[in-house]
């Protein structure tokens, strides 16, 4: 995930973590495999393999333990904030704020995240949960919450299942549920240009002919409609077998009636007005990204064909949610890490991601927090389709001299460092140093250039199944 050599490299390392390789066949398509990112890669020149001077490891562990702040809890209902003000002050007033986390089995980073998510909601003026979920599938969430629907049957018809079946994820989305018709609710979105759940199979067609047919547009007009219908419902099915492609029973034909048909579809409705209007060119456009995606598949090569098109895709949904949706209203985004980083070349990903094309289009604007934790063990709720390994998985040990491993000196269980405005003494935070946000996996980076701030986790625990 963090380095194209590990993007690239044999999944043996997950199965030396006793995990199995589950996921060594590949992944659903978010963009990386789990299975290349707990493995440790290792560089001569790594300071890992050069021992610190003792007087200066210790100086760092003083200094962490002094300047970063504990977090009395990471429970949502603890609606006591005084440990969060250091958080907020750091946040100060950015409009979007992204929060990651290492790997999609990350509880204890759920937990935490959902607390800040509330924090930041009833405290700072946030009133949009952005989930790396479809664009059109969170759309429909939300749409089923203002219903009446119950959060948590809602969530799941569109929101990606490590999240929500995921015990520590319920607490935050009955949190939506209860406010959905206050006067103040936490507005649910989605901006994966991959289309999740049942709302991506059973509705865009028949929705999208409402919306025309509302606007005098006769669908029977646009060239290879029907065939542009049968086409597409074959090509929302999910993407439910990881030992086949997902484009097996389409054809390159079938791609050329979806992009035409698209074309098609932006160009008549181009002018129209209205926020409609302006929601279906933004996912037609995503669809666009989707379909190359799906076409360009190529499982030897899976992480920068999936990645060098998805994350532009989503950044370019995540711009238009902040620019057209919600341009008066405060963004909070929930991700991985990897998606949210900014200047990936520091890292040598040889990627573009979503987070450093949004941060080129808001600036300061963005505040982008990543999280660490210097033991325990990772899960993934709903593991149904075997692509994630079937038991816990534990942490690789982090290096003495890393930022896991000097944090873990200290007293602290939870504790937030904002990397943007470092106190005294805090400068060797801004050059290149071992730690490990991006999967678990040890990078040598200047991480403030990379994440705005980190949130430690002494003790990660295991994301869990609800039923």
């Amino acid at each position: 995930m963090l380095n194209r050599r590990l993007f690239l490299s044999s999944a043996a390392a997950f199965a030396v973590a006793g995990a199995g390789t589950a996921f060594a066949r590949t992944g659903p398509l978010f963009g990386f495999d789990p299975a290349q990112l707990l493995g440790r890669t290792r560089r001569a020149q790594d300071p890992e393999d050069v021992p610190l001077d003792p007087q200066i490891r210790a100086s760092r562990i003083a200094w962490l333990a002094e300047h970063t702040d504990e977090l009395d809890s990471i429970d949502l209902d603890d609606n006591e904030f005084e440990d969060l003000e250091p958080f907020g002050k750091a946040v100060g007033d950015a409009r979007i704020v992204m929060l990651g986390e290492q790997l999609h089995g990350d509880g204890t980073t759920f937990r935490a995240k959902a607390r800040l998510v509330r924090f930041l909601h009833e405290e700072m003026g946030f009133d949009v949960l952005a989930f790396e979920s479809g664009f059109l599938g969170m759309r429909k969430v939300w749409q089923r919450i203002r219903e009446g629907e119950n959060a948590r049957t809602a969530a799941r018809s569109g929101l990606f299942d490590m999240w929500s079946r995921s015990r520590q994820v319920q607490p935050l989305i009955d949190y939506v549920g209860t406010r959905a018709h206050s006067s103040r609710p936490l507005e649910l979105a989605g901006f994966d240009c991959q289309l999740t759940g049942s709302p991506s199979r059973d509705h865009p067609l028949s929705d999208l002919v409402n919306f025309l047919t509302s606007h005098d547009v006769d669908s029977a007009s646009i060239a290879n409609w029907p065939q542009f219908l049968d086409v597409f419902k074959k090509f929302a099915v999910p993407y439910n077998d990881p030992r086949q492609p997902p484009t097996s029973s389409l054809a390159q034909a079938d791609q050329d009636v979806l992009l035409s048909t698209l074309d098609a579809l932006i160009a008549r409705i181009a002018g129209m007005n209205g926020e409609e209007a302006a929601f279906w060119r933004q996912l037609f456009k995503s669809t666009k990204a989707q379909i190359q995606l799906r076409f360009g598949y190529d499982p030897e090569n899976f992480t920068m064909t999936v990645t060098n098109v998805r994350d532009p895709a989503m950044a370019n949904n995540l711009i238009w949610l902040a620019r057209e949706a919600f341009p008066r209203r405060k963004i909070i985004v929930w991700a991985a890490t990897f998606h949210n980083i900014r200047n990936p070349h520091l890292i040598e990903t040889g990627l573009t991601t979503m987070g450093h094309l949004v941060w080129q289009a808001f600036g300061d604007a963005v505040y982008n927090v990543g999280f660490t934790a210097y033991e325990g063990s990772i899960g993934w709720a709903s593991n149904e389709l075997g692509w994630f390994p079937s038991e816990p998985v534990p942490l690789p040990s982090p290096s003495p001299n890393s930022l896991e491993g000097l944090w873990g000196e200290t007293r602290h269980d939870n504790a937030f460092l904002d990397l943007r405005r470092l106190p005294a003494g805090g400068e060797w935070l801004r050059a290149p140093l071992v730690s490990q946000p991006l999967g678990y996996g040890p990078r040598l980076a200047d991480w403030s250039q990379v994440l705005d701030a980190m949130v430690f986790t002494r003790t990660m625990r295991p994301s869990t199944t609800v039923e």
